[in-house]
């Protein structure tokens, strides 16, 4: 029997066993290859190899020999088992074989020696090692060097010359990545993170279990793979976990060639990743309360901040101030809301461009910022262009599209206050968002700090423009109620006013344009040049319903912005009374609080000046009221309540004051005579018991007077009116208006006799025209045409002068045949009582000197035979009008068929006339005008006469018919 090599039984680790027994069993059978297996925790691991031709194993004919525990064999590939390890030969002797198989039982033991030397020496490495990463952190708090430290301990424990600690920043279903990673060896900092894939989760995180990586066994796994970038010869990674929650990893690695990893060095790793997992879960609870507390009073110091202002324009920096300070954002924003309710603009910010700051308008539901304010609530974006939110306007979408976006962590937080959403604090960060769940929830306890000091700013400042607006509409009520009948003094009043206006508005110019009763304007300015009136005109077309701002284009010279807004109100409340203007250099348009700020403004100016004009209009009326008082013919007296008289117009001191003297502070119902007191204290009584007052008639001085006393109301105090009438007079009036409608009927009647005169005359002479007309046609007419045949007949019998001279004649009795037959057409055209009306007017548009032309309208029809003549008379005067004295160009007859009515219009382009050309025509003799307006009297219608010099002139003439 051979007998077992010493040194196998001296060997110090697994892996020198192994590597003495492949080359003694190759020596031994004559093999060409030996592999040696060892199994730990279940699992079988490779431990050495010699020779070659081991391509043909692949671990499994040795599972089934370790398992079954005796030899197996395939092809040239032969296993034998001995103890907890497999010898696979390849082309070994069968002699051989029997040889080893019976040192089985002496390699078992051998093996176990190793193994159980290796684990006492690996357990008492592991710790010294522990006991030495203890000692090096001495109980240290602060994170950063607890993962430095860990990994500086494991290179140096393993002799390995790399090694770094990564914490899990994104942990999911299967796959995780570090955030930032502590390295030692490494020769720069690592960017971007770890990414650990599946396979690598589940047996890190999952399992807990180590890795280990050898070059020259895993080359081609995909392992090799993904460590390529690190390229290392031997490795081994390590899970960091606390309490079930998985935190990072632990890689330590060699670049040395040949360097292997061992099963120890995976359970140093695992050791010091335990000891490490503690340490950096008590430093990360240590961190995490440090920064509860830092954030804490950082909130305090924010809030103690915040509440130091009460002008939204400080509190607004200080916001933002806090919010970079305390989150370390590259910028910040404040989006408030626009009055349209679906955009926000940026109304403070800090780190932002200018170009950004001016050309960004968020929409609602768009982007980080139309996200939060559409939410209520906070949107978190931690790599903004990778993750796709989009911009929230047209700018960052261009941007984004391409490639130039400068922020990747974006996050919006909502600022709401009691009144409701005021806008959105948006923090930008050039790189991914690095705040945790319990930082963004620290950001939105800041937003609601944030949101109540913007709340209490603009609570204050509404306050404070409640009392500045109070002040000016007070200040401005008082200047134009004061009793200025000065010019002077009133145009003082209206500056001033405009000064207190301007300034209470933040503007630099004033103007206040007042529409006079006269219909003139006047105006008062502040730090402003009268405007001329071709810029007053333009500011009035302005005007809408309230304020409005202006844009640069439609403002006075060197105004960046400005506001106008009407002034409202007279009797009706609806009366334009002028406006109030108020611009600045600054190119930003006023706000929705200077704008209410100017109604209210324009609201006291217009309530101001229509109780001013009332007042007026009142002592105006009060004046003439004792003008007609004062120069009636009636006797008009007020007595106050005791029946004392405090006023006696003219005509009754005139009547009174002889009999009883004079008049005012005398009683009233003394004032007469005794025979008619009782009859005016019936009347007074009366008066102040039933509001349609008393009534009595008496005689005084031989007048018969009757009096009316009606009770009245005058400086909250009561009163009796009495007005007397000289009934004498009256009837004397009555008497003179009787006679006057005597004569005014017989005037009424003869003119009427006139007008029934006058329509048979025009009667008549329509008769008459068309008799004479026909015998012109039917005689004259007939006796020319037979002497024209019969001089026809003689010229053809002669010849030479003779005959020259008949034809003479001839055309002078054609001439004279269409003479007699225009002059028959124009006393009566045949063409009206054989055709019509239409063919008529057709034939005198036709005939007419100046161009004309006929257009009808609505559904043509014959009139009655009078009606057609009279259309048609009208008609061929107006035309002969127009060609004697229009000097028109062209004319035009209109006709409008009605269901009742006919219309007839007739137009020109000439000359045209005034009323008083007219009337001086008629005086002259020219009755043309005069004469068209009986006929269409006559027939029951009516002429309107439409002319101007220079614009022509159109006469209508409406029928019935």
């Amino acid at each position: 029997m051979v007998a077992l090599p010493p040194a196998l039984a001296q060997a110090s680790t697994v892996p020198a066993f192994g590597t003495l027994l492949a080359a003694y069993a190759c020596e031994q059978t004559g093999a060409h290859g030996a592999r040696v297996w060892a199994a730990s925790a279940g699992e079988l691991h490779e431990v050495a190899c010699e020779g070659r031709g081991l391509a043909l194993s692949d671990g499994s004919l040795a599972r089934r020999a370790l398992d079954g525990g005796s030899v197996q064999a395939a092809g040239m590939l032969s296993a034998l088992p001995f103890g907890c390890g497999v010898l696979e030969l390849v082309g070994a002797s069968e002699e051989g074989q029997t040889q080893l198989l019976g040192l089985a039982p002496l390699l078992a033991l051998a093996l176990e020696g190793v193994q159980a030397r290796e684990a006492r020496r690996g357990r008492g490495r592991i710790a010294e090692t522990v006991e030495s990463l203890v000692r090096r952190l001495a109980g240290s708090l602060d994170l950063g060097v607890v993962l430095r430290g860990t990994a500086e301990t494991a290179a140096q424990a393993l002799g390995f010359g790399r090694a770094f600690v990564g914490l899990f920043s994104e942990y999911g279903e299967g796959r995780a990545r570090t955030g930032e990673v502590f390295t030692f060896g490494f020769d720069g900092p690592f960017t971007g993170g770890i990414g650990v894939g599946p396979v690598t989760f589940e047996k890190l995180v999952r399992r807990g279990e180590t890795i280990r990586f050898e070059r020259a066994r895993d080359e081609h796994t995909p392992l090799a793979r993904s460590l390529s970038e690190l390229s290392p010869e031997a490795a081994v990674i390590a899970p960091l976990s606390a309490r079930g929650r998985p935190l990072g990893l632990l890689y330590v690695d060699s670049r040395t060639p040949g360097a292997a990893a061992s099963d120890d060095d995976a359970r140093l790793v695992l050791a010091l990743a335990e000891q490490a997992s503690l340490a950096i879960d008590n430093a990360r609870l240590y961190a995490i309360e440090t920064r509860k507390r830092e954030a804490a009073e950082a909130l305090r110091e924010a809030g103690a901040v915040l509440a130091g202002s009460l002008h939204l324009s400080d509190t607004l920096p200080r916001v933002l101030e806090g919010a970079q300070a305390l989150f370390q954002a590259d910028a910040a924003a404040v989006y408030e809301q626009q009055a349209d309710g679906r955009t926000l603009n940026i109304t403070s910010a800090l780190g932002l461009s200018s170009e950004y700051v001016l050309r960004v308008r968020a929409k609602f539901g768009a982007g980080v910022t139309g996200q939060a304010a559409a939410r209520r609530e906070a949107v978190v974006a931690r790599d903004l262009p990778r993750e796709g939110w989009g911009g929230g306007s047209r700018y960052t979408r261009g941007l984004l599209a391409r490639g130039e976006y400068p922020y990747r962590g974006v996050l919006g937080l909502p600022l709401l206050t009691r009144g409701g959403l005021f806008g959105v604090l948006t923090l930008y960060w050039k790189a991914e968002l690095p705040l945790d769940a319990d930082e963004l929830a620290l950001a939105s306890v800041f937003a609601a700090q944030a949101s109540l000091a913007i709340e209490n700013a603009r609570l204050y400042e509404e306050e404070l423009r409640r009392e500045r607006e109070a002040a000016v509409l007070l200040g401005v009520g008082q200047l134009l109620s004061e009793d200025r009948s000065d010019p002077e003094r009133r145009q003082q009043a209206l500056a001033e006013a405009v000064r207190l206006c301007a300034l209470a508005l933040g503007a630099g110019r004033g103007l206040l344009v007042l529409n006079g009763e006269d219909g003139g304007l006047r105006c008062a300015a502040y730090n402003l040049h009268p405007p001329s009136p071709e810029e007053l005109a333009h500011l009035a077309g302005q005007l809408g319903r309230g304020p409005r701002p202006l844009t640069r284009r439609v403002c006075l010279p060197t105004a960046g912005s400005a506001l106008i807004v009407p002034l409202v109100g007279g009797e009706d409340g609806s009366e334009v009374l002028g406006f109030l203007y108020a611009d600045d250099p600054d190119t930003v348009p006023p706000g929705d609080r200077v704008l209410g700020l100017a109604r209210s403004v324009a609201d006291q100016l217009a309530l101001t000046l229509t109780r001013e004009r009332l007042l007026t209009a009142l002592r105006r009326e009060e004046a003439r009221y004792r003008q007609l008082a004062e120069g009636a013919h009636d006797l008009i007296l007020s007595a106050d309540a005791a029946g004392q008289v405090t006023y006696a117009n003219p005509a009754a001191c005139r009547l009174l004051e002889p009999l009883t003297g004079p008049l005012t502070g005398a009683p009233l119902l003394s004032l007469p005579t005794p025979d008619t007191r009782e009859t005016l204290r019936l009347a007074w009584d009366m008066a102040l018991a039933h509001s349609a007052g008393g009534r009595a008639e008496i005689t005084v001085a031989g007048f018969r007077l009757e009096v009316r006393l009606s009770a009245v109301q005058a400086n909250g105090a009561g009163g009796v009116l009495l007005v007397a009438r000289d009934l004498s007079e009256l009837q004397t009036l009555a008497d003179e208006i009787a006679r006057r409608g005597q004569a005014l009927e017989a005037a009424t009647s003869r003119q009427s006799e006139l007008r029934s005169y006058l329509a048979l005359f025009t009667q008549a002479q329509e008769e008459e025209r068309r008799r004479i007309s026909r015998e012109l046609h039917d005689d004259t007419a007939q006796v020319l045409i037979a002497t024209t045949r019969r001089v026809t007949r003689l010229a053809r019998e002669l010849s030479g002068p003779q005959r020259e001279r008949a034809d003479d004649i001839r055309a002078d009795l054609d001439t004279a045949i269409e003479s007699v037959r225009r002059f028959a057409r124009n006393l009566r055209p045949s063409v009206l009582d054989d055709l019509g009306l239409l063919p008529a007017l057709e034939w005198l548009a036709s005939q007419a000197q100046t161009a004309a032309r006929l257009e009808v309208s609505g559904p043509e029809r014959r009139l009655s035979p009078a009606a057609e003549l009279t259309v048609f008379r009208l008609a061929q005067e107006a035309l002969s009008n127009v060609d004697k004295h229009a000097q028109a160009a062209s004319a035009a007859l209109r006709i409008t068929f009605g269901e009742s009515a006919v219309r007839l219009s007739v137009s020109d382009d000439g000359q045209g006339f005034t009323p008083d050309q007219a009337e001086a025509r008629a005086q002259a003799g020219h009755l043309g005008l005069l004469g068209l307006r009986e006929r269409v009297a006559l027939a029951g219608g009516q002429l309107t006469v439409d002319s101007a010099p220079g614009r022509g002139t159109t006469l209508v003439f409406e029928l019935p018919g």
